[in-house]
């Protein structure tokens, strides 16, 4: 329990004690003044200590009630209440003004609880004690008439004060709900903010199954079929020692923003960005089978190669002379995935041989080229076409490796859909299958305005 919850409970609890101790000690002022005036006999002076003893003595059995059975304490007090006016109604004589006001001090409390069984409870109860009361009383029966002035002036006057506080304290409580509530919610509002920052830090996938709590966040990691994939750019670092580092910095961020962008459009779990290169792999935290996760994950690699014509255009009207390109690897085999560090600090990542291969079918990648494993070739032919490159060996890897080329989507290499052309000024890229009917105007409207311009232009 929070400091600010444990305050409103004490808050709750003293004004609750409060009340309970005004409305005894009216029971209290309404037996002393009858003794006062005559109207009972002096030995009922005897039960005017009681009205003081009875609330501090639930005051401490409360206590004790609330740390062995917390949601029954309250219950009890108010079924002793209900037992203590039987018994004082009784000791009354069964007097209207003592019995009515000694009723209504009661019924204002219990209505703070709104439980009718509760309420009925203690009904019940009050009678069983009014009863009980009589017969130690010998049911004594008081009239109305003579009743006096003074005393009925007193049991309003009790009555009256004690509705007034418990108003006050409802009002108090209400005030301090409604700051404990916006506190919450602004409590709330603070942490969806900061886990909004702080998923940045952490692969979608991821941090969703967290917060949904199909994740622990502790150590632990299981072997997995994954599709891993692993990209850089070639000459990235030769072009770093010829650009300023704010320069490189923008560069990286639109690649990255993009490459990031078609990644988590076709599920891919984005495990980091080691300087310029990308590591991401599909099958964990989930999955859509072995071959979907290969043919999603080879598509994003298709996908992103096409955005880099795009970005390639970008960066020289950003001042970039040097064209840049990109070397993918993609293997499919199992990984150890999940948690791995110490409990101060865990990482989400993969390892394991196939981690590995990756990365070295990247670096034996030609410019703008795609290279697959047999793995993972095997699981998309059907739907992505390759060329095979043979068996080469890699660096790191014992075995010579089967690997394949990608070259394209079958369905657009089959009907032509995609429709790319890229100049040193120039780029065009276009998947007719995806235009829309209503963008088809405005896109021929601006292919004809820009062959205009480049026809009106005088280039020398």
């Amino acid at each position: 329990m929070s400091t600010e919850e444990q305050k409103q409970e004490h808050r709750s609890t003293a004004s609750t004690q409060h009340t309970r101790m005004l409305a005894y000690m009216v029971a209290g002022c309404v037996y002393a003044s009858g003794v006062y005036t005559g109207f009972y006999d002096t030995a009922l002076i005897l039960i005017i200590p009681l009205t003081v003893l009875i609330p501090w003595g639930q005051r401490f059995l409360g206590d004790w009630l609330k740390d062995r059975y917390p949601g029954q304490a309250e219950a009890t007090l108010t079924l002793i209440d209900g037992l203590a006016v039987g018994f004082g109604i009784a000791a009354a004589g069964y007097s209207l003004v003592p019995t009515m006001t000694f009723v209504g001090l009661l019924l204002t409390g219990m209505m703070a609880f709104g439980n009718l069984y509760l309420i009925a409870l203690t009904a019940f109860v009050t009678l069983l004690g009014s009863l009980l009361g009589g017969l130690g009383f010998s049911f004594q029966a008081i009239p109305y008439e003579g009743t006096p002035a003074i005393m009925i002036m007193v049991a309003i006057g009790g009555y009256t004060l004690y509705v007034g506080l418990s108003a006050f304290y409802i009002r108090e409580q209400s005030r301090n709900l409604l700051e404990a509530k916006n506190k919450i919610l602004d409590q709330q509002e603070q942490a969806i903010l900061l886990s909004r920052k702080l998923v940045k830090y952490l692969p979608s996938q991821v941090w969703e199954s967290i917060f949904s709590g199909k994740r622990e966040a502790k150590l632990q990691n299981h072997r997995k079929k994954l599709s891993v994939f692993f990209s850089d750019i070639k000459d990235f670092t030769v072009m770093t020692d010829e650009m300023s580092p704010d320069a490189v910095t923008e560069i990286l961020a639109v690649y990255f923003e993009h490459m990031a962008k078609i990644a988590l459009q076709y599920g891919g779990t984005i495990d980091k960005f080691i300087g310029d290169a990308i590591l991401i792999f599909f099958g964990d935290p989930t999955t859509r089978g072995a071959k979907e996760d290969a043919v999603a994950c080879v598509s994003m690699a298709i996908d992103m190669r096409k955005m880099m014509q795009v970005l390639r255009q970008k960066w020289v009207s950003m001042g970039v002379e040097m064209p840049l390109h990109v070397r993918m690897g993609i293997t499919t085999g199992y990984c150890h995935v999940g948690n791995f560090g110490c409990e101060s600090r865990m990482d989400y990542t993969i390892i394991g041989r196939d981690a590995n291969l990756a990365s070295r079918l990247q670096n034996a990648a030609d410019v703008d080229e795609i290279l697959i494993s047999n793995d993972t070739y095997l699981l998309v032919r059907d739907r992505i076409m390759c060329r095979e490159k043979g068996v080469v060996r890699l660096k790191g890897i014992a075995e010579p490796v089967q690997v394949w080329q990608v070259v394209d989507f079958r369905s657009d290499v089959a009907h032509t859909t995609w429709i790319e052309h890229e100049l040193d000024g120039f780029a065009m890229l276009m998947d007719i299958n995806k235009v829309k009917n209503y963008d088809k105007d405005r896109i021929v409207k601006a292919l004809e305005s820009a062959a205009q311009r480049l026809k009106d232009k005088r280039i020398v």
